[in-house]
C-alpha cells in the first residue's frame, strides 16, 4: 500500500453524494522521456524491467537480464525515482569480475519475474520473487535482503501464464494477490482460439500451491510436444480459462480485435487499488500481415477492492509516441508507483517495433538485436493523486462528497483551477446543512494550483472543533478540476509497492 490515509478520490462516485455540471475525466501523465539506456552487456540481449520495490530508503528496479543463453536478474537504485543507477553488488561473477548489479537467483532463466517486499514474512523470505517459465509453471525465490533468491520447493501454478505479473501482499484482504494472465476462451481474437485476460489468484501461504477451480468448464489442453534447444521433448502448459477468477478483460465496448493483459496492479491506499493494463489490438495474421503482430498502449482500471474492477475511462492513459518515436508501437507498464511531495512516478518499457514485426511462418522467431545506448525504461509523471479529476464546468457546477470524519486540524484538498477558474467551500452537517463558520460565505476564494491546499473561512483554517464528526465537503466551482480531499493527514507508507 502506498498511502495509509483515508483520502476521497474521484475515480468513481462512490465518493460523491451528488454533483452538478460536474464531469469525471482521466488525466493521462506526462511524458518524462527514457530513464535507463541499455549500458552493459548483459542488457543487450534480454533486459525486462519487471517491479520497483522501496528497501533500505531507496528504491530498486528488479530487471530481467541474460548472461550469453542463460536468464539472470539485476536491479538499478534510485533516491527519487528519476536518476537511476547500477550498483556494485559483489555476489555474481560476470568476466571475472563481481563488480556489477546482477543478482544471484541459481542460475535459474525464467521468462517473467516479479519482486515485491512481504512485511509479513520472517527476515530469510522478506524478499519474494514470482517467476514463470513456459514449460514449468509459475513458482517462488525468497531472499532476506533481495541480493541472493534461493528456489521454494514445489510449484505455485503448473499453467503457461507468460508475461509481467503483479504480486502483493494485500494487508487489508489478509492474503498474497497474484494478477497473472489468462486466456480467455469466451472471447477469442481470431486466429486465436482465445483472447488475453488477466485473472487473480489469493492465498495466504506462498509455499503451497495457488488454490485453483478443480474441473473448470472448457479447459484449454496442453501444446504440441516439441524438442526444445538440446532436442529433449518439451510440452507447453495449458494457459488459464477458468481455473482462476476473471478480473480484467474485454467486453462489448472494445474492439473485436483487442485483448487486454498484464495489469501492472498497485494496492494504492484503504480501499483504493489501481492496474494499468496492456490493450493489444491484434493486426491481421499471414498472408496478409505477420504473426501475432499489433500495437499495444496503456489503459487505466480502478477498483475499490481489488477484486471487481471498472475500466470507466476507455481512452488510453499513455499514448502512443509518433511516428518515429521510442514507443510508437508498443508500451507495457512496470509494477510500481513512486510517490513524491507532489508528483507519482510511473515507469513503462516500449518499442517503435509492432509485436510480430518480420515474423512470418518461415522465419517466426526473426532476432532484433538492440545496442547499447538505446532506451530501455521510460518514465511518466502524474499529479498526485491526478488520475481522475472532478471537473466543474466553465459556467460553474458543484459537488457534494459522502460524509467522512475530519482526523486533522486542517482540511488540504489537491485542486486546479488555473487562472480563469475560482472555488469555494462549505462543510455540511449530516442533514446537509451548511455548519455554522464553514459555509459558502464564510469560504475564502479558492484560486490555485495546488496538490495540497489549505481550506480556510474567514482565514481561519483550523477544523479541529469538527473532529470525528460526520461533514460533506461542497465545493462550488467554476473550471476547476478537483483530484482529492484529504480528511487526514497524507503520508507515504514508506514500504514496497
Amino acid at each position: 500500500m502506498i498511502f495509509r490515509d483515508k483520502r476521497l478520490l474521484f475515480f468513481d462516485t462512490s465518493g460523491i453524494e451528488s454533483l452538478h455540471n460536474v464531469t469525471l475525466t482521466m488525466n493521462p501523465p506526462l511524458k518524462r522521456g527514457a530513464c535507463v539506456h541499455l549500458e552493459k552487456e548483459w542488457e543487450i540481449d534480454a533486459l525486462r524491467p519487471s517491479s520497483i520495490v522501496r528497501w533500505d530508503g531507496e528504491y530498486r528496479l528488479y530487471c530481467r537480464v541474460k548472461i550469453g543463453d542463460t536468464g539472470a536478474l539485476a536491479f538499478l537504485t534510485s533516491s527519487d525515482g528519476i536518476e537511476w543507477t547500477r550498483p556494485d553488488l559483489g555476489v555474481v561473477e560476470f568476466a571475472g569480475s563481481k563488480r556489477n548489479n546482477l543478482v544471484d537467483m541459481q542460475g535459474l532463466s525464467p521468462d517473467e519475474i516479479c519482486v515485491f517486499v512481504d512485511p509479513t514474512g520472517p527476515d530469510e523470505h522478506r524478499f519474494k520473487m514470482i517467476l514463470h517459465r513456459p514449460f514449468e509453471g509459475t513458482f517462488l525465490m525468497t531472499s532476506p535482503d533481495g541480493l541472493r533468491f534461493k528456489r521454494a520447493p514445489g510449484l505455485l501454478l503448473k499453467h503457461h501464464t507468460d508475461n509481467h505479473m503483479s504480486a502483493f501482499w494485500d494487508e487489508e484482504a489478509g492474503c498474497y494477490r497474484i494478477y497473472l494472465r489468462g486466456g480467455d476462451r469466451s472471447r477469442p481474437v481470431p486466429p486465436a482460439r482465445g483472447g488475453r485476460m488477466v485473472v487473480l489468484a489469493e492465498t495466504d501461504d506462498l509455499f503451497k500451491p495457488l488454490p485453483v477451480r478443480e474441473n473448470p468448464p472448457d479447459p484449454w489442453e496442453h501444446g504440441m510436444w516439441r524438442p526444445d534447444a538440446d532436442g529433449m521433448p518439451i510440452r507447453p502448459l495449458p494457459p488459464i480459462n477458468r481455473e482462476l477468477p476473471k478480473v480484467l478483460a474485454m467486453d462489448e465496448l472494445d474492439p473485436p480485435e483487442a485483448d487486454l493483459y498484464q495489469a501492472a496492479a498497485v494496492h494504492y491506499c484503504p480501499g483504493v487499488y489501481f492496474a494499468f493494463p496492456t490493450l493489444y489490438f491484434h493486426y491481421p495474421s499471414p498472408p496478409e500481415g505477420f504473426i501475432n503482430d499489433g500495437t499495444l498502449d496503456l489503459q487505466f482500471a480502478a477498483s475499490r477492492g481489488g477484486v471487481l474492477w471498472q475500466r470507466s475511462f476507455r481512452g488510453s492513459y499513455v499514448r502512443l509516441d509518433l511516428p518515429g518515436g521510442p514507443c510508437s508501437k508498443q508500451m507495457h507498464m512496470l509494477m510500481g508507483v513512486i510517490p513524491g511531495e507532489r508528483t507519482l512516478q510511473q515507469y513503462h518499457v516500449g518499442s517503435e517495433r509492432t509485436h510480430g514485426q518480420d515474423r512470418t511462418p518461415q522465419n517466426p522467431k526473426p532476432h532484433f538485436q538492440p545496442q547499447l545506448g538505446q532506451p530501455a525504461v521510460f518514465r511518466v509523471e502524474q499529479r498526485m493523486d491526478g488520475f481522475v479529476s472532478a471537473d466543474s464546468g466553465y459556467e460553474g457546477g458543484r459537488l457534494v462528497t459522502a460524509p467522512f470524519q475530519i482526523g486533522a486540524p486542517q482540511l488540504r484538498i489537491n485542486i486546479d483551477t488555473s487562472a480563469s477558474g475560482e472555488a469555494h467551500a462549505a462543510l455540511l452537517d449530516e442533514k446537509g446543512w451548511e455548519i455554522p463558520g464553514f459555509g459558502l460565505e464564510d469560504s475564502d476564494r479558492i484560486q490555485t494550483n495546488d496538490t495540497a491546499h489549505v481550506l480556510t473561512w474567514k482565514r481561519s483554517a483550523d477544523v479541529s472543533s469538527l473532529a470525528g464528526r460526520p461533514v460533506r465537503l461542497l465545493l462550488k466551482s467554476r473550471g476547476a478540476k478537483l483530484f482529492a480531499v484529504y480528511p487526514e493527514d497524507p503520508n507515504p507508507t514508506g514500504e514496497a509497492f
